[in-house]
C-alpha cells in the first residue's frame, strides 16, 4: 500500500515536471557513434555498445545524447505525444504532489548540499583534511553529480527557470559541497539564494580557437597538503565528440570563505576557489575515442619528491571497443606527466578490456593502481582484477598481479548489470584502499560485488550474462606484502545472501589502520527486497573480523524520486541516468568515519528528490 500510494503521487510529480519542461529550449546531442556490428558483445546499453567493457553512468550520460535525449521527451508531451496515469502532460493542470514532507534524518547526518531545486544530484564522493587539530575544525569536501545542467535549460522562461531552479545552475555537472566543521554543517550555502557549488567547465586546446569543455561528473576528491583538495572528473564537449579528463585544484579561500566558491552562469569556466586543466583528451571534433571514470590519489609522505602530486586514474576507450588504463602524474601547480597510456604502455599492459583503473598511494610514496578486465573477445565473463605497484613517482611498475577473478562458475559469483527488483544500472566496479606499513609489509585491501543468484530477469530474452541479479555480495581481499600476493576473497554479506548489496567502497583510518567498507544494500527490506540502506562494516584486525553499523534509518525508498521511474516507458527504467551511480564514497581519519551516499529523504518543490548526504560516524 505505502509503495502504491508513492508511485500514484509520483506519477503525479513526474506529469509535472514534464508539463513545466514542455516549452523548453532546443538543445544539442553530445557524441554520435556508429552501430556496432551485430556479433558485438558489450556490458553497455547502445549506442554505448561498441565498447566491451563497462562505461561509467555519466560515460553513459554523454554517449546516449542525454540532452538530446530529454529534450524530445520534453517535445512529445508538449505536441501530445505522450501521457502519464492518463493524464496530459502539456496540460499544465497536475498540481505539485501534495502534503510531501521530508523524512526525519538519520542520526549524525546532515543534508550535503543546499540545492532547493527538484533535480536530482547523485554519485557522491568525500575527502577530509587530515591537517586539522581536530575532527571538530576538520574540512570535509564532497562531490557529486549535478543534474541542474541537464533540466534547468529546458525551462522556456526566466520565471519558469526561477520557479524550478530556484537555486541557479551553471555549465557543470561537478558539484561540490564543504563543511569547515568535521561535518556538522554545511558551509557551503549562498545569502543571495543562488547556489551553483559546481567545478569550472574548460576551454582547452589552441588559444585561439579553444574547445569549451563541460565539466561532466564523475567526480572523485582528495585532499592534498596544506589544506587544499583535487577535484577529478569527466570534462566533455556539449556540440562534438572531443572529451578528456579534467583535474582541478582548490585554493584557501575554498575553506575561508566557501560561500563564494560559486561558479557563475555567464563565466561558467572561472570559480574563486578552484583552478583547472585539462589532463588529457581528444579535442578533434569527431573523437571516437573516449575518456572515463577518473580517479584519483595523492601522494602525502612529506619525504617524497612527489610530495602533494596528484595520481589520476582513467579509462581509455579505443574506436575498435577495446579499452585501457590510463595514469598520470599532476603537481600542485597542474603541471601533468603521462605515467602510462598516450604514448606510453598502458598501465593494464595487455588486458583488452580493463575498465575502473584506480590508483592509492602509500605513507611512503609507494603508488598502487588497480583494475578488472572484463571477459574476452567473445564473451562477458570472467572478470580478472589485477594489480601493479611501483615505487615513489609511478615510473617503475613491476608485472601485474592477479587479485581475484569472477565468475559465474565459480564460489565467488559472477556479473553485476543491476538491483534485483528495480531498474537500476550497476556493474562489478572495486575499490582499493592502502594501510600504514607493519612489520610484515604494507596492507592493501580491496572490494568488489558480485552477482550470487543469477538474471533477475532478462529484457531481450538473449539470456546473456550479466543482467540484473536476484542477489548479490560484497567481495573483500586483502594482502599484507604490498600487493604481491592476496588472500582468498571472504563475502562479507553472507548473512544476507537474499539481499542486493552493490556499490562498495573501502578506506583505511591512517591513524589506526582500521578498516571500513561502506555499501548499499536491501538487507534490511525483508518484504519487498527493495528499500536501501548503507552499511557501514568496520574491521580492527585487517579484514578477519567485522562489525556492522547500519548508517540509514528510516531506510531510503529509491522510487521516491519520480526521476528514477520511467512512468512513460513499458517497462520503467530510469528517466535519469546515473540513478544513485555507480559508487558513493568514505573517508577516515582519527577514530571518524565520514559515509558520503544519496538518498531521499528531504522534499524540494513537492517531491522527495535524490540528494547527497554526509554521515559522520565516530569510533
Amino acid at each position: 500500500m505505502i509503495r502504491s500510494i508513492f508511485r500514484t503521487r509520483l506519477r503525479m510529480t513526474l506529469a509535472t515536471l514534464v508539463a513545466a519542461m514542455a516549452a523548453g529550449a532546443t538543445t544539442t546531442a553530445v557524441v554520435v557513434i556508429a552501430a556496432p556490428p551485430a556479433s558485438a558483445l558489450s556490458y553497455n546499453p547502445a549506442p554505448a555498445n561498441v565498447f566491451h567493457a563497462p562505461i561509467s553512468t555519466m560515460g553513459l550520460a554523454a554517449l546516449n545524447h542525454l540532452e538530446a535525449k530529454l529534450q524530445k521527451e520534453v517535445n512529445d508531451h508538449k505536441n501530445g505525444g505522450g501521457s502519464t496515469s492518463g493524464n496530459s502532460a502539456s496540460s499544465g493542470s497536475i498540481p505539485l504532489a501534495g502534503g510531501m514532507s521530508s523524512i526525519p534524518l538519520p542520526p549524525h547526518t546532515i543534508r550535503f548540499i543546499s540545492d532547493s531545486s527538484y533535480m536530482s544530484q547523485s554519485e557522491t564522493t568525500v575527502a577530509v583534511d587530515p591537517s586539522a587539530t581536530s575532527n571538530a575544525t576538520r574540512t570535509v569536501v564532497g562531490g557529486v553529480n549535478d543534474s541542474r545542467y541537464f533540466f534547468c535549460p529546458l525551462f522556456a522562461s526566466a520565471t519558469a527557470t526561477a520557479a524550478n531552479c530556484p537555486s541557479g545552475w551553471t555549465q557543470s555537472l561537478s558539484g561540490f559541497a564543504v563543511s569547515t566543521d568535521g561535518g556538522a554543517s554545511l558551509a557551503t550555502t549562498g545569502s543571495d539564494g543562488t547556489d551553483t557549488y559546481d567545478i569550472p567547465s574548460l576551454l582547452a586546446g589552441n588559444p585561439h580557437h579553444p574547445t569549451f569543455l563541460v565539466s561532466w561528473g564523475d567526480p572523485g576528491v582528495a585532499a592534498a597538503p596544506g589544506g587544499l583538495f583535487y577535484y577529478s572528473s569527466l570534462a566533455i564537449s556539449p556540440t562534438t565528440s572531443a572529451n578528456g579528463v579534467e583535474l582541478s585544484v582548490s585554493n584557501p579561500t575554498l575553506t575561508s570563505d566557501p560561500t563564494s566558491c560559486i561558479t557563475p552562469l555567464s563565466d561558467p569556466t572561472s570559480n574563486p576557489c578552484w583552478t583547472s586543466t585539462l589532463v588529457f583528451g581528444n579535442l578533434l571534433p569527431n573523437a571516437s575515442t573516449f575518456e572515463d571514470k577518473p580517479t584519483i590519489a595523492v601522494d602525502m609522505d612529506k619525504t617524497s619528491p612527489d610530495y602533494g602530486d596528484a595520481y589520476v586514474a582513467w579509462d581509455h576507450f579505443f574506436s575498435n571497443g577495446t579499452s585501457s588504463g590510463y595514469l598520470a602524474r599532476c603537481t600542485p601547480s597542474l603541471a601533468c606527466t603521462m605515467l602510462a597510456g598516450g604514448p606510453l604502455p598502458p598501465i593494464s599492459g595487455t588486458d583488452q578490456f580493463a575498465a575502473f583503473t584506480t590508483p592509492v598511494v602509500d605513507s611512503n610514496g609507494n603508488v598502487y593502481v588497480t583494475w578488472c578486465n572484463f571477459g574476452t573477445p567473445t564473451t562477458l565473463m570472467p572478470i580478472t582484477c589485477e594489480l601493479r605497484s611501483s615505487g615513489p613517482g609511478g615510473t617503475n611498475f613491476g608485472a601485474p598481479v592477479t587479485v581475484l577473478t569472477l565468475d559465474e562458475t565459480t564460489a565467488t559469483g559472477g556479473g553485476l548489470d543491476g538491483y534485483a527488483t528495480e531498474q537500476f544500472r550497476t556493474a562489478n566496479i572495486p575499490s582499493l584502499a592502502v594501510g600504514p606499513p607493519t612489520a610484515s609489509g604494507t596492507p592493501l585491501y580491496f572490494v568488489i560485488d558480485a552477482c550470487t543468484a543469477g538474471d533477475y530477469y532478462d529484457f531481450l530474452g538473449q539470456n546473456v550474462l550479466p543482467g540484473n541479479c536476484g542477489a548479490s555480495e560484497v567481495l573483500f581481499a586483502s594482502s599484507t606484502d604490498g600487493g604481491t600476493t592476496w588472500s582468498s576473497a571472504q563475502d562479507l554479506t553472507s548473512g544476507s545472501p537474499n539481499a542486493i548489496t552493490a556499490q562498495p567502497w573501502v578506506t583505511v583510518d591512517p591513524t589506526s589502520g582500521e578498516v571500513y567498507v561502506a555499501y548499499y544494500t536491501t538487507a534490511y527490506d525483508t518484504t519487498y527486497n527493495h528499500m536501501v540502506d548503507v552499511v557501514l562494516q568496520s574491521s580492527t584486525d585487517g579484514g578477519s573480523t567485522w562489525t556492522p553499523t547500519r548508517l540509514t534509518n528510516p531506510s531510503i525508498e529509491p522510487d521516491a524520486d519520480p526521476a528514477y521511474f520511467d512512468y512513460m516507458s513499458t517497462f520503467g527504467g530510469a528517466f535519469l541516468v546515473p540513478q544513485f551511480g555507480d559508487y558513493f564514497q568514505a573517508a577516515a581519519y582519527d577514530g571518524t568515519v565520514w559515509t558520503s551516499y544519496c538518498a531521499t529523504y528531504t522534499a524540494e518543490l513537492g517531491t522527495l528528490q535524490t540528494d547527497p548526504y554526509l554521515n559522520v560516524t565516530s569510533g
